[in-house]
């Protein structure tokens, strides 16, 4: 610890175990040490400890188990939401968090939209739409089942490696996703929901919903996102 520096110590602290869990010097379910074993090594006092792990907790890299000690936390998904970056891709996201993105295709149709849908694109009741369904992992871990509609010139992704980044694809068309309405709520795991992302029937699972369009306010697509809370962490700045 740089004890002149302008940065509080508790500060330096917590970013040198976030390093290591960075790194995988400490593992999910690694008991992290005590606060005096961290006060010893470190030469800092207890209240800088303590400081330093409530930062941890607050943050979501470690946990505390009442009367057992504390814990470094599964990774999550890390997403920050701006006026800068609103329109991010999950492999972007994924790999700015450290994290190692993946998508397992579940299924690929054409078929007429319901309501919902044709409001979104702003399509016909006539029009087929695209349905590409999507189970996305972060370290080979199922954190969330991805439904994305795209109206029908969108045809092209066809010709794509679907397990990767649409959002490259889009880019490798001159269309750059540059604007998102998001909304959030609570659902709850259906069987074939709890099934893919390994949690039991009627798990809460956070919902999202999204309408992304181009640099030419053209719809790119309307998504459908549930996502298993335990892996993921969304911070919203105003």
């Amino acid at each position: 610890m740089i004890k002149n520096s302008i940065i509080p110590l508790y500060q330096q602290l917590s970013d040198e175990i976030k390093n290591q869990i960075n790194e995988g010097k400490l593992k999910a379910g690694d008991r992290l040490m005590t606060e005096a074993e961290l006060s010893q090594q470190y030469e800092v006092s207890r209240i800088t400890v303590r400081k330093a792990i409530e930062l941890l907790v607050d943050e979501g890299y470690v946990m505390r188990k009442q009367g057992i000690g504390t814990f470094i936390a599964e990774k999550k998904l890390r997403r920050i939401v701006d006026s800068n970056n609103l329109v991010r891709s999950f492999s972007e996201a994924s790999r700015m968090s450290g994290q190692e993105p993946s998508s397992e295709l579940l299924s690929v149709e054409w078929l007429l939209p319901d309501a919902s849908v044709q409001h979104h694109l702003h399509v016909g009741e006539e029009e087929k739409v695209l349905k590409i369904s999507r189970l996305r992992k972060i370290d080979g871990v199922p954190v969330m089942v991805e439904t994305n509609y795209y109206p029908q010139k969108m045809d092209f992704l066809l010709q794509s490696n679907l397990t990767g980044s649409t959002y490259e694809v889009f880019r490798q068309h001159d269309l750059i996703p540059s604007h998102a309405v998001r909304t959030i709520q609570i659902c709850y795991a259906t069987p074939e929901e709890a099934r893919l992302l390994g949690v039991t029937e009627n798990y809460p699972l956070i919902l999202q919903a999204e309408e992304t369009t181009d640099q030419n306010h053209q719809v790119l697509h309307y998504s459908k996102v549930v996502v298993n809370s335990q892996h993921y962490r969304l911070t919203i700045v105003m």
